[in-house]
């Protein structure tokens, strides 16, 4: 049958060396993962039943076997037709051997192309659904039951037809999310604005994305306004305004106004080509039941070969019937036991499923992943950028001396003019641009804040420590992050903190409802800050003040109980992606995390971890399906065309049919990302 095609890279895994302790597997690709590579060092002619070859782009069905076979074209349809009208001038009253004669020409015009794959499989010594298919339809002729063999090799060709095209649209539904990178960019050269080749734009370079443009790499917009709709990227509808300063991620689409950026990003390193490259990476990391069933097909063929030779030869010997009455039987058998619809329907699923997520902002590196991430245990969190929003904001403006609040944001505002510190950031936002002229006498006060003079007055801006320093009474003062005093008493404090993300209470409630037992934070803020995010999140438990290593320990510990998965942001969080059974990276910006990471979301959104466990769990669900369904049927006619009650017809639904519908049931994943 027609199988899926992926592309791979040569290696798989975390990206580490062996021995890293990361604990995932850093060898190669599994024999026959289809990304047409040699797995191994045999030799041509080595004996091991796989081709050295390759499968072109790869099959991806991991069964191990060549998958040359034909795509449908006008041509075949006419010669499926032509089988057809030879098929039905055999009931014409005419001569036995005229009829003989338009049934081989009814055989060999639906079924030439797949003979000769059969063929080629015999001299290989590799036994596939064609190899099933010549043997059977030889084996027709030769008892004298050439209708079989027409019938068998029509509908067979048929149903692989109307598979083909199963497949083909499910592989073009999976193929558009890699649609979403523009090959060209409009690149300032001597004054103007000249398309060039993306690959060809240095980093630092202008560009103009004009209104209904993608962006073609990652940049930032120096001046100019619009909307983007992110759909393409993270699943968002809602579109998102932009101007200066804004960073603009490749694949965007520039929904209204044109905006002059400045890139920041090679084209092979932007947001979009890191999309295009993990989904099509995806396959390459194959989960539990591909590896499954890529053993199952080994197996199961040669096993039912044996066994249909058995039932064709035994009875008769026995005296239980005559040879050709056993021969019929075995041919049955050996059509209806072709495994098409596992070695097709289960690497479609999980790609599919890999698809779906990318689709709502979650790539997943492999069906490896899909699988773990259908069922966590415990969902582990980092605090800073993961629960929270990583951005500091003033929380609250308090009055020390009877100087308005706005007074006090100002002053506050000019002492941090000069600091690129978070919390510095913070009280400039909430103030703005205006009301920061007019100040002198600018001195840092090492590791405690800052003095400076407005209006021939001098103040005080910093920490606690600095009160205490310049001698001003901070008995009975509130706690604060940021303190303003002149040269005799505080007059005011701010304070700031990290805000909880709006979508995290609800993520962390949707998690508990679909089974995850167990979530955690663990952060290197200090305790109070995470009881705060605790009490604000929901989260189960926290451990607050570690360093990196300390969150490896108690990961450790955790993943003792069960399939765990780590969410974080950070440079410092890639040792704990790294080892968690799924490591989930936020956002697109730190490269160690994502390289550590098995899972992105690329939305920045935390709910979209609640949407990729949903999603994996459904492709799981499918996939299982199909293969309970599959071997059910199978298992079924099998019984049946040994004890004589099962035709022919049936022993092609078993195949082609079962295969039809396991397919189709798999692009159902797709279809659900649309809901």
């Amino acid at each position: 049958m027609k199988m899926i095609e992926t592309e791979h890279t040569e290696t798989e895994g975390c990206g580490h060396e062996e021995g890293c302790g990361c604990g995932h597997e850093h060898h190669g690709h599994e024999e026959g993962c289809g990304c047409g590579h040699e797995h191994h060092d045999h030799g041509d002619g080595c004996g091991c039943g796989h081709e050295h070859h390759g499968h072109g782009d790869g099959c991806g069905c991991g069964c191990g076997h060549d998958h040359e076979h034909v795509s449908t074209t006008g041509i075949d349809l006419w010669l499926i037709a032509g089988s057809v009208l030879l098929f039905g001038l055999s009931f014409l009253p005419v001569g036995g051997a005229v009829r003989v004669v338009l049934l081989a020409g009814s055989v060999l015009l639906a079924g030439y192309k797949l003979f000769w794959q059969g063929l080629k499989g015999l001299f290989r010594g590799s036994l596939d659904e064609m190899t099933l298919l010549l043997i059977a339809a030889a084996a027709a002729f030769v008892i004298g039951e050439q209708r079989e063999a027409a019938i068998v090799t029509i509908l067979f060709r048929i149903g692989q037809h109307l598979e083909e095209l199963a497949v083909a649209r499910s592989k073009r539904n999976i193929e558009a999310l890699t649609k979403i990178r523009p090959e060209t960019a409009n690149l300032l050269r001597d004054g103007e604005y000249t398309e060039t080749p993306a690959e060809d734009v240095p980093v630092g370079s202008e560009i103009l994305v004009r209104a209904g443009e993608k962006v073609p790499l990652d940049c930032v917009v120096l001046s100019g306004e619009t909307t983007l709709d992110t759909s393409a990227l993270t699943g968002e509808s809602v579109p998102r305004p932009a101007s200066a300063g804004d960073t603009l991620l490749s694949g965007m689409v520039n929904a209204e106004g044109a905006v002059v950026c400045r890139t920041v990003s090679a084209f092979e390193d932007s947001a979009a080509s890191r999309i295009i490259q993990m989904v099509q990476e995806s396959s390459a990391k194959k989960g539990k039941a591909e590896k499954m069933i890529s053993r199952f097909a080994r197996v199961y063929t040669p096993a039912v070969v044996i066994a249909a030779l058995f039932l064709a030869v035994l009875p008769p010997l026995l005296g239980f019937g005559s040879w050709s009455q056993w021969i019929g039987r075995s041919l049955v058998f050996l059509v209806a036991s072709c495994p098409c619809a596992l070695v097709i329907s289960i690497p479609l699923s999980f790609f599919a499923g890999v698809g779906a997520c990318s689709k709502k902002g979650v790539l997943v590196k492999g069906s490896r992943y899909m699988e773990l991430l259908a069922r966590p245990v415990s969902v582990v969190f980092d605090k800073t950028g993961t629960l929270t929003t990583g951005k500091l904001e003033v929380t609250e403006i308090i009055s020390l001396s009877g100087m308005a609040e706005e007074g006090i944001l100002r002053l506050a505002a000019i002492g941090e003019s000069g600091s690129t510190h978070p919390m510095a950031q913070a009280v400039l936002a909430r103030q703005g641009e205006t009301g920061l002229s007019g100040a002198g006498n600018f001195r840092e006060i090492t590791g405690k804040g800052v003095s400076f003079s407005v209006d021939g007055a001098n103040y005080f801006c910093g920490s606690r420590k600095l009160l205490k320093a310049q001698g001003i009474p901070e008995e009975g003062l509130p706690e604060a992050n940021i303190y303003l005093a002149d040269e005799t008493r505080a007059l005011g404090c701010i304070r700031v903190k990290d805000v909880l993300r709006d979508d995290a209470k609800e993520t962390l409630e949707r998690l508990k409802a679909m089974g995850v037992r167990r979530t955690v934070m663990l952060t290197g803020d200090s305790e109070g800050a995470a009881r705060e995010i605790q009490a604000q999140s929901g989260v189960d438990e926290f451990h607050a003040g570690l360093l990196p290593e300390d969150k490896v320990k108690y990961l450790e510990q955790i993943r003792s109980e069960g399939t765990t998965v780590f969410v974080g942001d950070g440079m410092n969080d890639a040792p704990v992606l790294a080892m968690a059974d799924v490591g989930v990276a936020m956002g697109l910006g730190t490269d160690a995390a994502i390289e550590a990471a098995d899972a992105v979301l690329i939305s920045d959104r935390l709910g979209s971890l609640a949407d990729g466990i949903g999603l994996a769990r459904r492709t799981k669900s499918i996939a299982r399906f199909n293969i309970v369904f599959a071997l059910g049927i199978k298992a079924a006619v099998l019984i049946l065309g040994a004890c004589g009650l099962a035709q022919m017809w049936l022993a092609v639904f078993a195949d082609v049919g079962v295969s039809i519908i396991a397919v189709l049931n798999s692009s159902r994943i797709l279809r659900s990302q649309k809901a």
